[in-house]
């Protein structure tokens, strides 16, 4: 007798034969997940590039395309970078709008020295001696965002002493700010008057961590208030001559801190620096007028004044446009830093 097939049995056995093997279902799954990835990360890709997008330059500022006024930078005037450290680095487009993701950067700490024959001074002082004691109040969050290393750089203050400079020679100390990264080495300097606006003084005085360490600054025994009560230089609207010959004159960039302070330095030679503090912390945020990332800034509060800070990156561009043989330097990229010598090297 002759056995028919169940028809159930028959229908199940020719499903069977037709799906695809466990392991190729998987693989199709795991490709539409992964094409579902790309293209959402595609599209916060695009959504952040239209918010980096770069601010609306304008007109120049007045003032920035007169002719530059005159300087009498005395023969021996010459100044070097003293590198102290380095930050743990990030993406090159979370420090820059429209930077690159594939790019990680790692901004630098540092101090400027001039030395003039009216005296020496330092413009910022870098990571100082004591630098790890005054870093450990931050929480868990901020010392891992902020984080930083030494990388083989010393203090400030170690490097002048291996040098043979005696730390009584720093005169003075100016500070772009005073934002932790950039005074951590003001107690290495206890006889050294620190310039900064009445401004500055008092939002670091009311600031708080990660930003504002007060350890840094509450002993600092010689404070001057520095006002800027020279003429408009570069189209800003104020200036401070410090040496009174034009080689070294400040000029205000408040916007990022409530009394940022950046320092135009004229060298015998006719190079020309034009230091910025953090208005950026990259030259490609002075070349294309490009503010910190969006999505840095809705997670950090990076500025004081975000839209003062805004204004003085277009008057940086315009500068940069306008008198393409000042060098600016922002006080973090490491990329321009190792353009210039590096202590105890000097250039005049």
């Amino acid at each position: 007798m002759t056995t028919l097939p169940h028809p159930f049995a028959q229908d199940a056995a020719s499903q069977a034969a037709s799906e695809p093997p466990r392991g190729a279902r998987w693989r199709r799954r795991g490709t539409i997940l992964l094409a579902a990835l790309v293209a959402f990360v595609a599209a916060g890709a695009t959504a952040l590039h239209a918010l980096d997008a770069p601010l609306h330059a304008g007109p120049p500022p007045a003032g920035v395309t007169d002719p530059l006024p005159s300087a009498r930078p005395p023969s021996t005037l010459a100044f070097s970078v003293l590198q102290t450290g380095v930050s743990g680095g990030a993406a090159e487009a979370l420090l820059v709008g429209r930077g690159r993701w594939t790019e990680h950067r790692r901004p630098s700490q540092s101090a400027v020295l001039i030395r003039h024959p009216h005296g020496v001074m330092l413009y910022d002082s870098g990571l100082g001696r004591q630098v790890d004691a005054q870093f450990a109040v931050n929480d868990r969050f901020h010392r891992h965002a902020f984080r930083y290393e030494r990388s083989g750089f010393l203090p400030a203050l170690d490097q002048l002493e291996r040098a043979g400079w005696h730390p009584e020679l720093v005169r003075f100390i100016v500070p772009s700010h005073l934002h932790w990264d950039h005074v951590s080495g003001l107690p290495d300097f206890p006889d050294a008057q620190v310039w900064v606006t009445p401004e500055e003084r008092e939002h670091a005085q009311r600031g708080q961590p990660p930003a504002f360490l007060k350890s840094q600054f509450d002993g600092v025994r010689h404070w001057r208030d520095l006002r800027f009560d020279g003429p408009p230089r570069l189209g800003f609207s104020a200036s401070h001559d410090v040496f009174g010959d034009g080689s070294v004159v400040l000029l205000p960039l408040a916007g990022h801190t409530a009394g940022q302070v950046g320092l135009w330095l004229r060298l015998p030679s006719g190079r020309s620096y034009l230091f910025t503090g953090d208005v950026t912390w990259t030259i490609e945020g002075v070349q294309q007028a490009a503010d910190r990332s969006w999505l840095l800034r809705r997670l950090l509060p990076l500025d004081h004044d975000e839209r003062s800070n805004q204004a003085a990156i277009l008057h940086l561009h315009h500068i940069m446009k306008h008198h393409p043989d000042i060098t600016i330097v922002p006080a973090h990229d490491e990329n321009v830093l190792k353009t210039l010598p590096s202590f105890p090297a000097l250039q005049g």
